[in-house]
């Protein structure tokens, strides 16, 4: 009875284990970079000013693991030369699932970084914070 018991929770457990990458090891597998949108005059590659006067950062999202990611969540910060945080933002890709090695597009719009404060943008970090499984 025990050795039934025991074999088939190993069973489950195996099969659990090899179905899917937990959630935190999953936004470990997806790599963020900036793209070029051409040059601004004193602006980082990948960086942009909308109509609305906005700083944006456009960039890629690419799923390294061997599995279909859900949306993908990224983080931006943007430092001034002294290291204060002049804003943050966030922003979810659009595609439901990303296949293994595929990319898509994320565009974060810092909304409160405006006017002359986008001068003040000397440094920004973006990162990973969310990568779902699919279902």
């Amino acid at each position: 009875m025990k050795i039934t018991v025991v074999s088939l929770l190993v069973g489950l457990l195996m099969f659990g284990g090899f179905s899917a990458l937990p959630a935190a090891d999953l936004k470990e597998k997806v790599k963020v970079e900036v793209d070029s949108v051409g040059l601004h005059p004193g602006m980082d590659p990948g960086m942009y000013v909308c109509a609305s006067n906005h700083l944006h950062i456009k960039g890629t999202v690419q799923n390294l693991s061997n599995v279909a990611v859900g949306r993908v969540k990224v983080a931006g910060q943007a430092f001034g030369a002294d290291g204060k945080l002049l804003g943050t933002t966030a922003f979810s890709t659009k595609q439901a699932a990303l296949r293994p090695g595929e990319k898509a597009e994320v565009n974060l719009e810092f909304l409160t970084v405006t006017g002359p404060m986008i001068e003040q943008v000397k440094k920004h970090k973006l990162e990973v914070v969310e990568a779902l499984s699919t279902p």
